[in-house]
């Protein structure tokens, strides 16, 4: 766990030379012995993993799970355990997602989630299956929810310090905000790459102002267009989570083979962790 650049740092220098090989004997581990499902510790045979590329952060699919998402759950679990999050029945989570796998599967391990996407127009026909929150505005009542997950969305938001104050709005005291994102981990400074333009339309490449070349990433709601990349987040991202009213934020390096959690170039994948 590091709370702040410094201490990263500090890490980084001692243990870079190491990473590409722990990389790598991760990977024999996972290909001999298989993983564990974070959640319910049921094996899963190295068989049924799905690896594409070299980008093992983004790959090692199961059942919907990415290494990065396996590394999320493992946290959550972590929080279970310690008794800092209602049980599992009781637990009211908020993902802004809902059309992934992923989910789906948080539908299946907890009653009480609720899901959206971001749907600003009024006629997209998606609205019939599935709720439109906009993060940086949304509509849920202050304190209303135990634990705030996102998965891959603050590089893609318009107007990140807004969409942190308002998770910190609707947790509860005590709540937890548990997010992964591409994080620049090498840099005290977010790399902000578009600015969004008063009165122009979120997400839009040619409304917003562009700073670098326009980035996109994949869109599982619309596929066909990608989501405009705003900015990679870095260590300024904890004072970002403190200001919003967010108290001791860190990122957690989460290493675990036997869970199938591994990162691209790094041996783990880097998860916020932060509380109301």
């Amino acid at each position: 766990m590091f709370t702040g650049f410094p201490a990263f740092q500090a890490h980084m220098q001692r243990s870079l030379p190491q990473w590409s090989a722990q990389v790598q004997q991760a990977l024999r581990l996972i290909a001999l012995n298989g993983i564990r499902d974070p959640i319910t510790q049921a094996p899963v045979p190295a068989t049924t993993l799905s690896v594409s590329g070299g980008n093992y952060r983004e790959s090692l699919v199961h059942n919907g799970c990415l290494s990065r998402h396996r590394a999320v759950l493992l946290v959550l679990q972590a929080l279970l355990d310690a008794g800092q999050i209602p049980p599992a029945e009781q637990l009211e989570l908020y993902c802004p997602e809902a059309i992934t796998r992923f989910a789906a599967l948080l539908r299946q391990l907890f009653p009480h989630v609720l899901g959206s996407e971001y749907l600003p127009d009024l006629a997209d026909p998606q609205r019939q299956h599935f709720p439109h929150q906009d993060l940086c505005d949304l509509t849920l009542p202050d304190g209303s929810v135990d634990v705030v997950l996102c998965n891959e969305l603050f590089e893609h938001l318009y107007d990140l310090p807004a969409a942190l104050a308002e998770i910190s709005r609707i947790l509860r005291p005590g709540g937890w905000l548990v997010s992964t994102c591409p994080f620049a981990y090498n840099r005290a400074d977010t790399i902000v790459k578009a600015r969004h333009r008063p009165g122009a339309t979120p997400g839009v490449a040619a409304e917003a102002e562009l700073l670098m070349e326009p980035e996109f990433h994949g869109d599982p709601v619309h596929p066909e267009q990608g989501s405009l990349v705003y900015q990679i987040p870095a260590w300024d991202l904890l004072d970002q989570a403190r200001s919003a009213g967010l108290s001791d934020p860190a990122i957690h390096w989460i290493a675990a083979p036997s869970y199938g959690v591994l990162g691209q170039e790094i041996p783990a994948v880097m998860v916020l962790v932060a509380r109301r």
